[in-house]
């Protein structure tokens, strides 16, 4: 396969898309980002500071082995093209252990999960006086100069203020064609990024995928502030240029696009009551009055990413019923696929680790290259999870 002369379409300008085309200029793929907005980053990618820890369960899973090595292969990225020198960013973050069910969980997926100490170790947090897991190379960071210097480093094609329409895989699987509001691409693959404006891509609308509303504030560093970022279930980032970010809110129905002052206060209150030897030594402040910024991510129903390549439910063959499967082993759900469409999305409020190792992941089940993860992982992050489980529940409808 020649692959420099292929053409790939991205669609969505996030961290997600960015992180797919840095994936696809290490191959020497020729790629074309499309995001229906003005610029890069400008949803939750947009945030002026997010938080890079793994996700930890407190036996191993694969979801706390994918967050694992999304960690680091985030790191490895990191340190290969020298973004601690690009990206604004503080070292160091602190996860909270201060109930007995959170020091149960996250003592022992230290155990279970053999987390060496370079990648996290159990500490106590100046300000709460609480154990704490402490990532010595967790990260307060920019996610909007992050997002940038990826594409920076991929050059792709950037066409901003351009939709996809629609698109349509050819019969042998060749090509596609993308529909776009300025005009039609023909292209050998195409990744499907775009978080919550999956909704007007009929070919996804049986993905459980859902827009989540998220309030965050931006607040004045104080003179005697938090060094690493702090975690206890909302979080506030350590200081960049002079301002730190608290948050987040989540609202999975009601989706206003104002900032609720409310939520504003809330979060105030829980900062002073979870880290009162941080906020006692402040002035006073009057959280309405904060800059405050609302965000839309997409979240999958088992708030795990999505990645791999699209399944076709239209070419599925639904005769074969689950029942059937359990009383003959020999019958299976053969899945259908759209061989050069993926989809990388649902990364929730953890897109920031895990999008550069699931856009990996992706573009090498899409070149048909060696897996850089386990089988088990992978069925956990494709898309063909959701289809399964409504097969068996028999929620899946014949065309």
């Amino acid at each position: 396969m020649d692959q420099k002369k292929k053409i790939a379409v991205v669609v969505g300008a996030g961290i997600a898309g960015a992180s797919i085309c840095l994936a696809l200029k290490q191959r020497n793929i020729q790629t074309i980002l499309l995001d229906s907005d003005t610029g890069p980053a400008k949803h939750s990618s947009g945030n002026p500071i997010g938080v890079v820890y793994p996700f930890l369960t407190k036996h191993k899973t694969s979801e706390s082995e994918f967050s694992l090595e999304a960690f680091r292969y985030f790191l490895s990225i990191w340190d290969r093209f020298h973004l601690k020198n690009l990206v604004p960013h503080v070292d160091g973050i602190y996860f909270l252990m201060d109930t007995k069910e959170s020091y149960d969980r996250y003592s022992n997926a230290i155990i279970s999960n053999q987390i060496q100490s370079h990648t996290a170790i159990e500490s106590i947090e100046t300000f709460s006086g609480s154990p704490a897991l402490f990532f010595p190379e967790g990260k307060s960071i920019s996610p909007v100069d992050l997002t940038k210097q990826i594409l920076i480093l991929s050059n792709p094609v950037t066409k901003y203020s351009c939709k996809l329409l629609s698109w349509e895989e050819e019969e042998n699987k060749s090509k596609v064609h993308c529909q776009t509001s300025v005009g039609k691409i023909e292209c050998d693959y195409l990744f499907l990024t775009q978080g919550y404006q999956f909704a007007d891509d009929p070919h996804l609308e049986w993905l459980p995928l859902r827009k989540v509303r998220g309030q965050i504030l931006k607040i004045p560093e104080e003179k005697t502030t938090n060094t690493y970022g702090i975690l206890y279930g909302d979080y506030i980032t350590a200081a960049i240029d002079g301002y730190q970010v608290l948050g987040a809110t989540f609202d999975e129905f009601k989706l206003e696009e104002n900032p609720r002052p409310e939520e504003s206060e809330s979060l105030w209150k829980d900062l002073l009551n979870r880290l009162p030897k941080l906020s006692d030594q402040w002035e006073p402040q009057n959280p309405r009055l904060f800059p405050t910024r609302v965000s839309y991510r997409t979240q999958s129903q088992d708030r795990h990413p999505i990645v791999g390549k699209l399944p076709n439910i239209s070419k599925l063959d639904l005769s074969v019923k689950y029942q059937n499967l359990l009383r003959n082993a020999d019958k299976k759900m053969n899945i259908p696929y759209y061989e050069s469409v993926g989809i990388l999305n649902g990364l929730g409020s953890r897109g920031l680790t895990h999008a550069l190792y699931s856009a990996e992941i992706l573009v090498s089940t899409m070149l048909e290259e060696t897996n850089p993860i386990s089988e088990k992982i992978f069925k956990s992050l494709k898309p063909d999870r959701f289809l399964i489980r409504m097969w068996k529940r028999d929620q899946l409808i014949s065309n």
